[in-house]
């Protein structure tokens, strides 16, 4: 039996800066029709908002239940997420406060809800307004994970229909079934959080650690690796995992380096939680060679 090869998507085989921006542009666009401001006012408010989250990233990121379940300095697409956690505690900033009336008097339960609803929406729209992000040479860099011996099974927080539908444009015979050399498991809830506290620490942040639908699909995979670029969300499961020698745990972790990820992570390798650093998925097919399956 080969290796297997649990990889995150967005961030690992694209570049998720355009959509990402897209994603706030779109939230910015939003905020500023509900509460009729107009849109060059509002870009300079958003900007001041994200200056102020980006300033203090240890206190704001992704908090889909009021805890950080990844930080803003971690990936471009939690820049939105942490511009609405901003908007729900800034009860002293009379213009935030603005827009967060806005908002709710909209019917959306909270910022989070609003933020979520802006991130569906603008990558929605991305897919059908551009061709599939995905970096350059992806097609040449499955081809050759494969050949060196990997199935790889994409597990990511965004649709399975997204991925799938990318692959196969470039190609690629991605499936949600369960056989084949590239398999895609979407919505995969990386980001719930259960009902415990526990976590580790790391750079001095505190990241969570009980995911229990993300861990479901470790355990039912059971993978030799696994290459992601946001430590919170994708590693630091498999990292606790591996080192109380859980069902599943992988040998090796692999974070995809970004000019956007963190020194707090990459200094240390998140205090020596992470085995490599790679600069592109393709970098994984020598590591598929020195890394012989010890599974079945």
């Amino acid at each position: 039996m080969g290796v297997t090869i649990l990889s995150d998507f967005d961030g690992v085989w694209t570049d998720q800066a355009f959509e990402a921006e897209n994603v706030k542009l779109y939230l910015v666009a939003e905020a500023a029709r509900l509460a009729r401001i107009g849109a060059d006012e509002a870009r300079g408010h958003f900007e001041r908002f994200e200056r102020i989250v980006k300033d203090r990233p240890e206190r704001y990121g992704w908090a889909p239940d009021g805890r950080i379940t990844a930080y803003v300095d971690e990936d471009p697409f939690c820049e939105a997420n942490a511009i609405a956690m901003y908007l729900e505690g800034a009860s002293g900033d009379e213009i935030a406060s603005t827009y967060r009336a806005a908002i709710l008097d909209a019917n959306f339960e909270s910022m989070t809800r609003f933020a979520d609803h802006c991130f569906m929406t603008a990558t929605t729209a991305f897919r059908t307004q551009h061709p599939p992000a995905l970096v350059p040479g992806a097609k040449q860099m499955y081809e050759a994970i494969v050949a060196a011996g990997a199935e790889i099974v994409v597990v990511s927080n965004s649709t399975s229909d997204k991925i799938v539908g990318w692959f196969r444009e470039i190609g690629v015979d991605a499936t949600t079934g369960s056989t084949g050399p590239m398999r895609v498991r979407g919505s995969a809830g990386k980001m719930t959080l259960g009902t415990s506290n526990d976590a580790i620490s790391v750079g001095g942040r505190r990241i969570f650690v009980d995911r229990p639908k993300y861990r479901r699909v470790i355990e039912e995979e059971d993978p030799d690796l696994v290459i992601g670029d946001v430590f919170s969300l994708d590693l630091a499961l498999p990292h606790v995992m591996r080192a109380a020698g859980l069902p599943g745990a992988a040998r090796e972790l692999v974070l995809r380096r970004h000019p956007h990820t963190p020194r707090w992570i990459l200094d240390t390798k998140a205090d020596g939680a992470i085995d490599r650093v790679v600069e592109q998925v393709a970098d994984l097919a020598q590591v598929v060679q020195r890394l012989p399956s010890s599974r079945g």
